[in-house]
């Protein structure tokens, strides 16, 4: 059995109460899910990386690291909401990197998922932490890491201003933030935009004008009042399960300009998932 280092950076940590952790701690509820490995099938969750573009998705983030640096990662990483640590692999295979952190507050996956995919995948020891921890507060010195990867993590983030200044603070002044698996939210007055708008005016209308009992024999259910003038919350709200926050590319752009970041937007035709690549 392979020995895996091993931090806690919640145990003091300010932000302690991390949205969600409910969910992402039911050991129980994800024990079905692709990505749990325990019974050593890893072909399960190969396949449905494969399937959601991620593999593929972190690859193109890797080679446009790659074109404009003209050599792959090196140096120190960090891993943000790392899950099961299926990334790992790609990012120690992508260039001469000497330590890279998988930071993560399930447990389960962290301590239980993750070493069995490192073990796997035959990644060596020493070059990964897993941490314990909040993505909020990196225990990390100001400038000393050199990459990071958000995968299907930043619409998680209830605070991405706060999570983006604490990876801008931890990143050396030419390091690279990659953002992966983030959902696409169709652009105003496209079709797809307008199909969003026309659904989100007829429940609002039916919920302002036919009776609840009629609703739930209908429906069966009783819409939510809404304003039937559509906004941006309105049409794409939070996932009050999974927390996902989706955004614009609008929106994309101005919280990673906020932050000093220059953005390279990776879009490949017909993906449900969009990436960025940002850089200091």
């Amino acid at each position: 059995m392979t020995e895996w280092r091993v931090e806690n950076w919640l145990s003091d940590s300010p932000h302690r109460a991390i949205e969600y952790s409910e969910y992402w701690n039911d050991e129980q509820n994800e024990q079905d899910k692709a990505w749990n490995i325990l019974d050593g099938d890893f072909t399960k969750m190969e396949s449905y990386l494969a399937q959601i573009g991620l593999v593929e998705d972190l690859r193109e983030c890797l080679d446009a690291c790659r074109a404009r640096r003209g050599s792959g990662l090196g140096g120190v990483g960090i891993d943000l909401a790392a899950g099961n640590l299926w990334a790992a692999p790609h990012l120690l295979g992508s260039g001469d990197i000497e330590k890279l952190y998988c930071l993560e507050f399930s447990k389960h996956r962290l301590l239980k998922l993750g070493p069995k995919v490192l073990e796997h995948y035959q990644v060596p020891n020493d070059k990964v932490v897993l941490v314990y921890g909040s993505f909020y507060d990196l225990h990390l010195a100001d400038g000393s890491v050199d990459f990071a990867l958000l995968s299907a993590a930043f619409h998680h983030a209830e605070d991405p201003n706060r999570l983006l200044s604490e990876i801008r603070r931890v990143l050396k002044p030419d390091g690279v933030l990659m953002v992966i698996g983030e959902h696409i939210v169709p652009e105003p007055y496209s079709l797809g935009y307008l199909k969003v708008c026309a659904k989100h005016v007829a429940k609002a209308v039916i919920a302002a004008s036919t009776p609840a009992a009629v609703q739930r024999r209908l429906l069966g259910r009783v819409l939510e009042r809404r304003s039937p003038i559509p906004s941006t919350r309105a049409l794409f709200p939070t996932d009050p399960v999974l927390g996902d926050h989706l955004y614009s590319l609008k929106e994309y752009r101005s919280m990673f300009a906020a932050h000093r970041f220059r953005m390279t937007h990776l879009l490949k035709p017909g993906s449900a998932f969009q990436s960025f690549v940002l850089r200091g």
